[in-house]
């Protein structure tokens, strides 16, 4: 009986850590369902376990998209000149974009919520262009860009994207 206790107490603290998981709500432009968009690629696994996918684009390579396929979450991270693999634990955030309906923002805008909700919710939001709006918006050298985007078809919010911070390249 004592050795199966402390047989099982060594697998557990043998075994990886297992993903926290993820809240399903997007607070203002800063945290993706606890990951926040300053951090790196291995605090992304930290919340969202081992990704679905890793990918440079083709003739890429200083990006990577990684996808959660069943959180419906897809990041898009970069490498900085001390970092070689984009994908890689040390990866930087660009962007995080999450599809799935159990996804919401912190003041209740949720996808497949109407336009007219997401009007409501966000009444400084601005449309950038047809089915782009963003929520909140940041500045970088003097320009505006979005913080927090929504995407809207068909009078529907299909998607959130949060945008890290912007650093010199």
């Amino acid at each position: 009986m004592h050795r199966a206790v402390i047989l099982g107490l060594a697998l557990l603290l043998l075994a990886p850590a297992a993903a926290a998981a993820p809240t399903f709500v997007i607070t203002r432009d800063v945290n993706i369902g606890g990951f926040d968009r300053g951090a790196r690629v291995d605090r992304a696994v930290a919340v969202f376990g081992q990704p679905t996918s890793r990918l440079v684009p083709r003739g890429g390579w200083d990006k990577c998209e990684i996808k959660w396929t069943a959180l419906g979450v897809s990041m898009v991270t970069h490498h900085v000149a001390a970092v070689k693999d984009p994908c890689g634990p040390e990866g930087r955030h660009v962007s995080t974009t999450v599809t799935d309906r159990r996804w919401r923002t912190s003041v209740g805008l949720k996808i497949g919520d109407p336009l007219a909700k997401l009007r409501k919710l966000y009444p400084r939001g601005y449309r950038d262009q047809p089915g782009v709006w963003w929520l909140t918006i940041r500045q970088w050298a003097g320009l505006p860009f979005p913080g927090l985007e929504a995407k809207v078809r068909n009078g529907k919010v299909v998607a959130l994207t949060v945008y890290g911070p912007r650093t010199p390249s």
